[in-house]
């Protein structure tokens, strides 16, 4: 469920939509996957509270960092939180998320999923230990107990994980 930042913990997301070329790129792949509106490009981990706002853990240009501010994750943009499935082990989320710091981001899996869109889903050009950010959070979210069965979760987008996570209607 999308909450407030007054409500959000640590392990919480934060999908971002950001105005870059990359991002809306990001964004026009994801509407041709889905057919449909896909309003968000970026996800990271809400971190840490601090006195000038809260820090993310995601998986960017640089590799997988920490300590950014929210506030400059979606320059020009905007973001909606996403609470932490009930039961989910915040500990656990945020530890595996911190492991991954240093890791490399994953351009060519970005590219892997651009074809696949495309073409059939076996073309996959991932190097390994490298992430995305969808990836990056789902497995964080993952290694905290929520389990979603992914057909390749190191190439879901921030559209599917946020279809994914959020509760769905009776």
């Amino acid at each position: 469920m999308t909450i407030t930042l007054d409500e959000a913990k640590p392990g919480d997301l934060v999908f971002c939509h950001s105005t870059g070329i990359i991002s809306r790129a990001i964004r026009l792949a994801e509407r041709l996957r889905w057919r449909g509106g896909a309003a968000y490009n970026h996800v990271a981990v809400l971190d840490e509270k601090r006195l000038d706002g809260w820090t993310v853990i995601q998986a960017e240009a640089r590799g997988v960092t920490r300590g950014a501010k929210l506030a400059s994750v979606a320059p020009g943009g905007s973001y909606v939180v996403l609470a932490a499935p009930a039961g989910t082990d915040r500990t656990a989320v945020l530890a595996f998320a911190r492991a991954q710091v240093g890791r490399r981001y994953g351009f060519l899996t970005i590219a892997s999923a651009l074809v696949t869109i495309l073409l059939p889903s076996f073309l996959d050009v991932m190097l390994p230990d490298t992430w995305i950010c969808s990836a990056l959070t789902a497995e964080s979210w993952r290694c905290g107990g929520w389990v979603h069965n992914w057909p390749d979760l190191y190439q879901v987008s921030p559209a599917e994980l946020l279809l994914a996570a959020e509760p769905k209607e009776p």
